[in-house]
Formats: C-alpha cells, structure tokens, sequence
C-alpha cells in the first residue's frame, strides 16, 4: 500500500523540484525491479523493516538507512523482513551535474532512524496534497532540509565508527587466521577490551553482520574449496572448518549457497574437471 501525492509544475529552487513524494506500507516479498530506472532522481527511505539490495553486491538496508539513484540508475530491491516494513520515497528533478549534496548513487547509507526526517516526509507529502501558494518551494526547501539531516547522521555515525576500526579490523583478522577456532562472542569482546553488547552492535554497524555470521561466511567461503578442491569427507570438511554439528553445518550451508554439500561438491567438481 502507498501513499503519495504529486506536483502539478516543476517549479522549485535553483533546478530542483519535487515530483512526488510518499509513504509505502510492505509486506515480505514486495519487490522494486527497474532496469533503466526512472528519468528522475529518487531519495529511498527505510523507516522500518530490512530491504534487500542488489548493488555491486547484495546488501541489506535496516531502519534508517537510506540511498539515492540518479536517472536512469537500475532500481532492483526487495523486502525480506517477516514483520510488515514502512518506506519513504521523493522523486525529484535536478539538473545533469547535481551533486546529491556529496552523497553517492547507488550506494546504501547507514544510520539510526530519525522521526524529524520522518516528519519532513510527512509534511512534503501533505503540501503536495493540499497544493497551497508556495507549495512546490516549500517541498524543495524540506528536501534540502532532509539531505541536511541525513548528511549530519550519517558524518556522526561515521566519525563514531571510526574509533573502532582498528579494533574490529584485528578481530576479523584473527577470524580469517583462526576460522576453524570456536571463540565465542565474549572471547571476541574481551580482544576489543568491550563489553559483549558493545562489541556486537559495534561489529554489525561496521561489517553488516553479527560477528558470529561474519565468522560462518568466512567458514563456509572455505567448506567451498575444500568441496571443489579435495575428496575430504563432508562430515570432516565440517569439523576441520569450525562447525561441530554436521546438521547445522548443513543447514547453514544451504542457507548460505543455495544448495547442499554434495550437491555443491557434484556441481563444481565436474566443472573443475
């Protein structure tokens, strides 16, 4: 379910003009697919629930993160998260050389959710609707205010991450060094002189991933090799990679690459050959 409102002219400040604006209600699997995109410039906002990216690679947006496609960028991506989610989105015109007030396209920008950028959607989408004098400058001026608080966000978030770079950075190495070893969440804090809690909501603001995820990825990138590359038995590629339950192992295996071991191990040792 949507709700928008549109412009009636492309009036608006030095170029730029909001087309439409509104509120999207999702339920999982709702999917956006446009290939070549759109002739105007979009603003995405995730206001609750998790959407699914297909950039350069796939990557998931949660409460706050918003992106930015320019015309004609392709448009792919879809909801994935079981509870109902909630977007906000602003078409808008520009000239050739705009800037994205020195964002990037196409690039998913993470931050905490914020209800005054909320509100400001909410109040272009009701200019839009009631269309009094002055409404097309006054949508342009709340989008201005929107890239404003968005830009504040997302500099903050950065600079606070940034104190602890180094830290997580060490920690990923000792990952890809010791996948195989079966650390714990506390083992991992402990390395980062933080708390458990800390050190998990760290982790996941910088990688995307909880540590112990990161960790299977890293796993399961190896378990491939060993499939492709060697006659090892599956129940011993499990254990030599970190996983001591050969059902979880398998579980995740499949989550992960879409298929089972054997399967995986059939498909690419034939191609190998």
């Amino acid at each position: 379910m949507i709700f928008n409102a549109y412009q009636d002219s492309k009036t608006g400040i030095g170029g730029i003009s909001v087309i439409s604006s509104g509120h999207i209600f999702a339920q999982k699997g709702r999917k956006i697919d446009r290939p070549k995109g759109r002739s105007d410039y979009l603003l995405f906002y995730i206001a609750k629930g998790k959407e699914l990216f297909y950039l350069k690679n796939e990557i998931v947006g949660e409460e706050g993160s918003f992106i930015i496609f320019r015309p004609f960028e392709k448009q792919e991506h879809i909801y994935i998260d079981n509870k109902p989610g909630e977007f906000y989105f602003i078409h808008f015109d520009a000239p050739d050389n705009f800037d994205l007030f020195e964002f990037e396209s196409s690039v998913l920008y993470n931050s905490k959710l914020s209800t005054a950028i909320c509100d400001l959607f909410e109040e272009i989408i009701d200019e839009l609707q009631k269309k009094q004098p002055a409404y097309e400058k006054l949508c342009t001026s709340k989008l201005f205010t929107i890239f404003s608080l968005l830009e504040r966000k997302s500099r903050k978030e950065t600079s606070a991450k940034e104190k602890y770079f180094d830290k997580i950075s060490f920690v990923i190495q000792k990952m890809n060094k010791e996948y195989y070893m079966d650390y714990s969440l506390d083992d991992y804090a402990k390395i980062c002189n933080m708390s458990k809690f800390h050190f998990l909501r760290v982790f996941k603001d910088i990688t995307g991933e909880s540590p112990l995820e990161y960790r299977n990825i890293i796993r399961l990138n190896h378990v491939k090799e060993y499939l492709k590359d060697t006659n090892i038995p599956i129940n011993e590629i499990a254990e030599k990679t970190g996983f001591t339950s050969a059902s979880y192992f398998c579980d995740a295996f499949r989550r992960k690459v879409g298929m089972s071991p054997v399967q995986y191990r059939k498909e690419h040792s034939a191609n190998h050959r």
